[in-house]
Formats: structure tokens, sequence, C-alpha cells
């Protein structure tokens, strides 16, 4: 089975979620590298670029305790409900008064339920371009020069899934659809590595048009997708 099948099942497997429960206001799943896999039609992109990025954050806080396997946010108009099933993770925006009991059946016992069958039917895993979502963090002055900046730990990770000996070149892709491909190399300043950003000259960043703070997605080049 293809990985566009695959989404189109789990997909559907979110709107089925739906029906069944209608305090759900919308729904999506993603991989543990912040790639979004599926969502419902309700799914807004900007915020469930935002959402990931946060549980991404809150995640590697928690990997000296053993992992993150659930996590509830609540909020002042709703809550968003996360949750871990193999290697990806369900999220469920609900109303404040949604019923946990059953919320706690469709990630538990449901959704689980519908990742069996999709592995009975195909072994093969699904596979994902392996971009970040990074936050900006603008180079100036002379020095500056024309490469932009990542942690060696993803390089390395990059490095590992495209079989190469090094990542040489990323692109850089805005939420308003802007890209570039730029040169890369590590973070040398010790008091930034670790923190999710991308180090970016400012000339990149008028280029894409965007600011320090900022999200963007970063890929190595020449990754193509199967």
């Amino acid at each position: 089975m293809s990985t566009d099948v695959h989404a189109v099942a789990l997909k559907s497997a979110l709107t089925e979620i739906k029906k069944i429960c209608p305090d759900v206001s919308c729904s999506f799943i993603f991989t543990r590298d912040g790639t979004i896999v599926a969502a419902d039609s309700e799914a807004n992109d900007e915020r469930m670029e935002k959402t990931v990025h946060s549980f991404q954050s809150i995640a590697e806080k928690a990997n000296g305790i053993g992992g993150l396997q659930a996590l509830l946010i609540n909020g002042d108009k709703g809550d968003v409900h996360l949750s871990r099933v193999n290697d990806l993770y369900i999220t469920l925006v609900t109303s404040k008064n949604a019923d946990t009991t059953l919320l706690h059946s469709v990630t538990r016992v449901i959704f689980p339920t519908v990742m069996k069958l999709l592995e009975s039917i195909t072994p093969t895993p699904l596979h994902h371009a392996p971009s970040k979502q990074l936050i900006v963090n603008t180079l100036s002055g002379f020095f500056a020069g024309d490469s932009v900046q990542i942690d060696l730990e993803i390089l390395k990770q990059w490095s590992q899934l495209l079989s190469r000996r090094s990542v040489d070149k990323v692109e850089i892709e805005t939420f308003s659809g802007k890209a570039t491909e730029c040169k890369v190399r590590e973070i040398n300043e010790p008091n930034m590595k670790g923190k999710g950003i991308i180090r970016m000259p400012e000339k990149i960043c008028k280029t894409l048009e965007v600011k320090n703070g900022e999200l963007v997605k970063v890929k190595p080049t020449d990754f193509e997708e199967t």
C-alpha cells in the first residue's frame, strides 16, 4: 500500500472518529519528526504546525523520564488531546465538556485497531520526507556568510536516513509558500544548540520574508519521497 493510500485510510478514520465523538472539532495525525500524515477537513495548517512544534518541545524535555505517551492541553475554549500510537501521534481538539471516557476509547482502542488493520494489509511502514520545523534565529554582521546553521544531531539524522556521508544543502520553506535552497553547516555556539532553531543570515531572511522567532520547514535537498 502506498503512502497516499495510508493517508486516505487515516483521514477516513479521523472522519469516522468525529462521527462517533461530536465534541471533536478537528483532528490530525503527525509523526515524531513533525510531518502531518492526515487531517480532517476542519484542521488548519498553521495551527497544526504550531501544535506539533509545541509538542516536540515538550517531548524533548520528557525524554529523560522515559518519553511522552499522552498529553492534555486545557484551553479557554476547548482542550487538545494528544496520544501516541506506535510511531504516530493522534491529536483531537475538543470542546470543554467532551466525554473523556469516549475519547480514551478512541485513542486507546479504536485508533490502535485501525493501525493494526493497516499493518496487516501491508508491512510497509509510512514513509515521509525528513522535514523539520525550526525557529528562525537571524544572523547579522559581516561574518554572517551565506550558509544557514542547524544542530549537528539533525544533520546526522538526515545523513543516516539518506545514506549520505553528510548533508551540505537544505531547502527552507515558509508557511506562506516561499522557498529557497542554501548551504548548511552545524551550529557552533554552545548556547544555541539543542533549541530547535535555524540560524539564518539576514539576506536569506529577507528573501523568504521571515523574521526572528518565526517557524519554517527545513529538509535536506535531493530527497525523494517513495
